[in-house]
């Protein structure tokens, strides 16, 4: 049995919609991203699952029998929508050979061969993680593959289709991006923020059109109701004393 390399970080942890979509936009990333490769975990099957356990015991199995560093996909669904962060989304996977350097891996908990997508919640919540993932790293549907496209398996399952997979991640996006753009003047740099119109109103995410005014952000939601920006100090560096300056001894 091959002997695990040390672990990076702790254990899998579950979030939210809404905290997975947040965590995608605050991720700092030096790799760069060109696909999302999406997997079913075949065993352990739908029928299997037991919530955070079965997905630490998919951690372990890659670590302890393939002596992976970590789990080798970076998020994971369960069959009721369960959403799992895994491996760092900044760290190359261990999902797809050949591919994992710049991309995402998502993997479905479930046997997609024998049991049906329909039956899952889960699988429209991971199209929705996978349409923010489209949306941060500035991709299109086109980049969403599936494994067997790399490999002679029928992962993620003989009972899902890539295009229409591909179109309802498509669909999804449509609600916040179709003719919609924010725009950063002088300059015409479009923020890629999720503007969406709902109900008449304008709505993105504060995040990253705080990054692109040179804002930080303080979240007092909780205690006050309050968000606030305010603009980052930069500090100006003191000029260097000629050489045969005496402030230079």
């Amino acid at each position: 049995m091959p002997t695990a390399p040390e672990k990076f970080r702790p254990e899998e942890r579950q979030v939210t919609l809404s905290e997975c979509i947040q965590h995608i936009w605050q991720v700092p990333m030096k790799r760069r991203i060109s696909e999302v490769i999406v997997h079913h975990t075949w065993r352990p099957t739908a029928a299997d699952y037991r919530g955070l356990s079965t997905v630490r015991a998919v951690r372990r199995y890659h670590m302890q029998q393939r002596g992976w560093s970590d789990n080798g996909y970076h998020i994971m669904i369960g069959p009721s929508g369960d959403i799992f962060l895994c491996r760092p989304l900044n760290r190359a996977g261990a999902h797809c050979r050949g591919h994992n350097q710049y991309s995402i891996g998502l993997a479905y908990i479930a046997d997609f061969d024998s049991e049906n997508p329909a039956d899952y919640p889960g699988v429209a919540v991971g199209q929705q993680v996978v349409a923010a993932l489209i949306d941060r790293f500035e991709l299109t549907p086109e980049q969403i593959h599936f494994h067997r496209e790399y490999a002679n398996k029928t992962c993620p399952g003989t009972r899902l289709r890539l295009d229409e997979y591909r179109y309802q991640v498509k669909l999804l996006m449509s609600e916040y991006t179709d003719n919609i753009k924010v725009v950063l003047l002088p300059g015409s740099q479009v923020i890629p923020c999720r503007p969406r119109l709902e109900d008449g109103t304008t709505r993105v995410d504060l995040r990253p059109l705080a990054t692109a005014l040179d804002c930080e952000v303080y979240d007092h939601i909780a205690d006050q109701g309050k968000v606030y920006l305010r603009p980052k100090v930069h500090i100006p560096t003191a000029p260097q004393a000629p050489h045969n300056s005496p402030l230079s001894h």
